[in-house]
């Protein structure tokens, strides 16, 4: 049985490196960096399959050189790609990153008909083998329709939501949200869902919509934890960065391969953490996924605890 299965996007991220992201109208020059494999929900199976667990990947992709790429980095994680939707007639998307000096980046998703898979082309009875299904709010069709087709099975669902999650009907939402065990916002993504600038109250009101636990990733500041019987906070692990590309999609991943192993909440968080901080010490968003070993090596030095399977 899998652990984890990531439905969603994979991609080709065109990293440039530049002195400073440009404002409105002004043009800087930059150099390229080089291509790396990425994608939100395929950064996530990596960082996971890294981490230990059995992941599999249920993206799209064309029969083109991005598609390759894409699927190769995936294969040489260990991650099971044998549903992953291969078109001969699509196009495999990709991203233009604009990295500063500081770590910060500029993203573009340039969206083609490879973007993500349609609901009919996704094979239910492999996402039932799994624990739990991983998915984000590129596309709410997609996970309206897998989140009903989840339901009465012992399959749980994750959500990592981005700023772009008010663009869906409430209708939908709360169709969804009834199937969430973990919502992962980010700060953006909670306020455009919730409409709420207070992390708490966004977060309220997502576990009273029917979310069982609320993960709020802060950057910097940390992670809030929320769920209907208490709260808690974790702070950020303070290192140098290099690039924060899928830097989210590492802590989520970790963060829910330690639920699917039984830890305690808040060790998740702590071990989350101090994956997403080795992960943007590096540039490309999987060229640093650690290993178990490796986060408690890191956490060891920092005098915390570790914790075992």
């Amino acid at each position: 049985m899998l652990d984890i299965i990531g439905v969603g996007d994979t991609n080709v991220d065109i990293m440039i490196r530049v002195p400073h992201i440009p404002s409105h109208d002004e043009k800087v020059r930059g150099k390229l960096f080089g291509y790396f494999p990425g994608g939100i929900t395929a950064n996530f199976c990596s960082a996971a399959a890294s981490f230990g667990a059995k992941v599999g990947a249920v993206c799209k992709i064309g029969q083109d050189d991005y598609g390759e790429l894409a699927m190769n980095d995936l294969i040489m994680r260990g991650v099971d790609t044998s549903h992953m939707v291969v078109k001969p007639d699509v196009e495999t998307y990709f991203c233009m990153i604009l990295l500063d000096e500081t770590g910060e980046k500029a993203l573009t998703i340039v969206e083609t008909s490879g973007f993500v898979p349609k609901f009919e082309e996704v094979d239910i009875s492999y996402l039932k083998q799994a624990k739990r299904v991983h998915m984000t709010t590129l596309d709410m069709e997609l996970t309206a329709g897998v989140a009903e087709a989840l339901k009465g099975c012992g399959t749980k669902l994750s959500l990592d939501i981005e700023a772009t999650a008010g663009s869906c009907s409430p209708e939908v939402w709360d169709r969804v949200l009834r199937s969430v065990d973990i919502a992962f916002p980010n700060e953006a993504g909670l306020a455009a869902l919730t409409g709420c600038a207070d992390i708490k109250e966004g977060a309220t009101q997502l576990l009273n919509r029917g979310v069982g636990t609320v993960v709020v990733t802060c950057g910097a500041k940390g992670v809030q934890v929320f769920e209907r019987d208490g709260s808690f906070s974790y702070p950020a692990f303070c290192v140098p960065v290099r690039d924060t590309t899928g830097a989210g999609d590492c802590f989520n991943a970790v963060f829910l391969t330690g639920v699917v192993n039984g830890w305690p909440l808040e060790c998740c968080a702590q071990y989350a953490s101090a994956a997403a901080a080795i992960a943007i010490g590096n540039v490309g968003a999987r060229t640093n996924l650690p290993t178990k070993t490796q986060v408690d090596e890191f956490l060891k030095e920092r005098g915390k605890c570790v914790c075992n399977w």
